[in-house]
């Protein structure tokens, strides 16, 4: 259904990214190890019945500080054509479910965030790009405990940006711009200091991504995002075919 959704779209390419949530701490949620066997049986359908359009193999892991190695193994041993490294976790809580935010302010919830990223991104080498930075701010106006909801700009946690950016850069990765942010806000992921920061450094490789889930998702506001990113000074979008940038 997504292929197809996208094709209608006229989109000539798309990569499927699931999620691999190795070691994920909210076991009852559903997200299990993913099944590759199950994963390549899919894409093989989806190619067949939607002809005309390119449907690349990804994936999204979920990096955590303990997990690493798992990680690294598991994704080692598979012919993606693309990697997403993404936190999706702070100190083993999901910003989704409210639970990272509770004892802290904004401020001290978003370094924490970024800390971790940080952490993560220096002692992980198996990605093509850092998704979605600033994800746990998508989730700011249902938290509650929050008197603050402001998204993090580049000047909030400059070093940490930096180093971040830097750590991707220095290493030939790239970072997502995720439209699904657009949901919430009128940007994407990441926020426009973050992403002419990162051009600013020298970054490059940028990639674009609806992060849709369900069919009518897919390749949201992308004539949007490309306009953004224009603004932000990005030159092209890149795609990756076993994991070479194009």
């Amino acid at each position: 259904r997504i292929a197809m959704v996208a094709k209608e779209k006229g989109l000539t390419e798309i990569c499927f990214t699931d999620h691999q949530e190795i070691d994920y701490p909210y076991p009852e949620e559903g997200m299990v190890r993913l099944d590759y066997t199950l994963y390549d049986r899919e894409l093989d359908k989806a190619r067949e019945r939607v002809p005309g359009i390119g449907i690349k193999r990804g994936v999204e892991v979920s990096l955590m500080p303990g997990s690493l190695e798992k990680i690294a193994r598991d994704v080692r041993g598979q012919a993606f054509d693309f990697v997403i490294a993404s936190q999706h976790t702070i100190q083993g809580k999901d910003p989704y479910f409210g639970d990272s935010f509770e004892g802290k302010t904004l401020r001290q919830a978003q370094r924490d965030y970024l800390e971790e990223m940080l952490f993560d991104l220096a002692h992980y080498e198996d990605f093509d790009v850092v998704g979605h930075i600033g994800y746990l701010d998508k989730y700011l106006p249902n938290i509650e405990s929050l008197k603050e909801k402001t998204p993090f700009e580049y000047t909030d946690f400059p070093d940490l940006l930096d180093g971040i950016l830097k750590s991707a850069i220095s290493r030939g990765k790239g970072i997502e711009v995720n439209t699904s942010n657009y949901s919430v806000y009128e940007w994407p992921t990441p926020i426009r200091s973050v992403l002419k920061r990162f051009r600013e450094l020298g970054g490059e490789i940028v990639t674009l991504g609806s992060d849709a889930h369900m069919a009518d998702k897919v390749g949201y506001r992308f004539r949007d995002a490309v306009e953004y990113m224009k603004e932000c000074g990005v030159k092209y979008v890149c795609k990756f075919t076993a994991r070479t940038p194009e």
